[in-house]
């Protein structure tokens, strides 16, 4: 199959599963987080108390106006038990090969964050990209943030997805059959929105693409369904999908090759158990 039917094939995909996930679950409240899941090690912290460290470098402000995008900065807002990992090895894996750095930023289990707090993050990592000769990836579990609001390029965006029943029932313990069972009937309905009142709330996927504004974390809205195709197209040049890795790889190495050439390679060969 060609790239190009590949990949816009990929984006139907991703847009079916973030309609879905805003209108699938739950009850019509504000939402906001979940316990963070453990990752590998950070190599890099996030102070959040580096707005007081802005600079103006009068060099770059003669350049005239940048690109809105920029392509030597990728930044993987990974969505919660997406199987995100896997990129995330996968960057740190081909990062010499590919001459770039990976870092890893803390906080994760702040995906919400006020607009003072995004903006700390913003300069946090271009304090990081000024004081690197490389280029860098970051990846850290937060909602979207547009760099523009605070006179920053955009990074380039990446994120994986997967079927929100999946991601529901994934995020039960895996000892609890009798609770796994009970989400698996009531997601499986064709009818009647599941309101499960076990003391946690389910970690919606709209807001990593839609943003920080109170509506991205509301279900059934219109408005942040819309939001979230819109910077999707704009800013994301691949959202891959769980149960389409290897189309996600490929298209990921056509798309964004400075990052991931040699992906599909590294994980035939040491990502699969035969």
């Amino acid at each position: 199959m060609p790239k190009k039917i590949k990949s816009q094939c990929l984006l139907v995909t991703v847009f079916i599963f973030i309609t879905i996930s805003g209108t699938f679950f739950l009850g019509s409240q504000q939402i906001y987080g979940i316990r963070s899941s453990k990752t590998t090690p950070r190599t890099t912290e996030a102070s959040f108390a580096l707005a007081r460290m802005k600079h103006v470098t009068k060099s770059l402000a003669e350049l005239g106006k940048m690109d809105e995008v920029n392509r030597h900065f990728l930044f993987l807002n990974h969505v919660p038990k997406c199987g995100s990992e896997i990129l995330i090895l996968m960057l740190q894996r081909i990062q010499g090969l590919n001459n770039y750095r990976h870092l890893r930023l803390k906080g994760g289990n702040r995906r919400y964050l006020t607009g003072i707090q995004q903006e700390e993050l913003v300069y946090e990592i271009y304090n990081v990209i000024r004081k690197e000769a490389i280029p860098l990836s970051f990846d850290r579990h937060v909602y979207f943030i547009n760099f523009t609001s605070f006179d920053k390029q955009m990074p380039t965006y990446v994120n994986l997805i997967r079927d929100p029943v999946d991601k529901v029932i994934s995020r039960i313990p895996y000892k609890d059959k009798k609770l796994k069972d009970l989400y698996t009937k009531c997601l499986l309905r064709p009818t009647n929105n599941c309101n499960f009142k076990n003391g946690q709330s389910y970690d919606l996927i709209i807001p990593y693409f839609c943003g920080h504004d109170p509506r991205c974390m509301l279900l059934n809205n219109e408005w942040a369904l819309q939001t979230a195709k819109i910077n999707v197209e704009k800013y994301y040049p691949v959202v891959g999908v769980l149960e389409e890795l290897n189309t996600t790889l490929e298209i990921l190495e056509n798309k964004i090759p400075y990052f991931f050439k040699g992906a599909q390679d590294i994980y035939n060969k040491e990502f699969i158990v035969i």
